[in-house]
């Protein structure tokens, strides 16, 4: 059984106890039971690796995480990491539709992510893009800043500057039109303020 779930799943970047015991049982004569007890002796001889509790992958990157809460984007500092904006390796934001009961978890062991609940109305603004050997949903600059606005995420005035010259000013007006007054204004307050700056290459002094 091992060889066929490796070769089902090898290519998926998760996978669940459901997923392997509906593929198992049109094979053989199994119990969902056994197939639990399966998945357990290869995540112990390394075979396979346990993401979050009942969620499998072959790849033991953390790339693939999002794909455990979709569906899901990833959004905040992580888009900005992923697409090159900023510099520095931060932990990744999942934005998901799932209820979230706590805001970071602990996956393949001691490495963590941080989730955000995001509402059905606002869950768009991101498309596949490659990071690492997978191509995850990542959000775009325009969905990216509205989002660090949203969730209240503060960076410097330094790390502002790529992202606010990648952003698109009538795709983020479009964005902006489902968003509540506050979130609107503020938004479109700080890329009057600042993108200006932030094109010419002079975003440094702090705010």
């Amino acid at each position: 059984m091992p060889s066929e779930l490796y070769a089902r799943f090898k290519d998926w970047p998760i996978f669940t106890i459901n997923d392997a015991y509906l593929f198992l049982k049109s094979r053989h004569k199994v119990s969902k039971k056994t197939v639990q007890v399966t998945l357990s002796r290869m995540v112990k001889s390394g075979r396979l690796y346990g993401v979050l509790k009942g969620t499998f992958s072959f790849n033991n990157s953390t790339d693939t995480a999002g794909f455990a809460y979709s569906p899901f984007y990833y959004g905040g500092m992580a888009a900005l990491m992923i697409r090159d904006l900023i510099d520095d390796q931060v932990v990744l934001e999942v934005m998901t539709t799932k209820t979230v009961r706590r805001r970071m978890v602990k996956i393949l062991g001691d490495a963590r992510i941080v989730l955000h609940h995001i509402p059905k109305k606002y869950f768009f603004g991101f498309n596949d893009t490659q990071y690492g050997y997978s191509r995850v949903p990542v959000s775009d600059p325009e969905k990216t800043l509205i989002d660090l606005f949203y969730y209240k995420i503060v960076l410097s005035i330094q790390d502002y500057a790529e992202v606010l010259k990648a952003v698109n000013k009538q795709k983020l007006s479009t964005y902006l039109k489902v968003y509540d007054r506050h979130t609107r204004i503020s938004v479109l307050n700080f890329i009057k303020k600042y993108k200006k700056k932030a094109d010419r290459g002079e975003l440094t002094s702090p705010y």
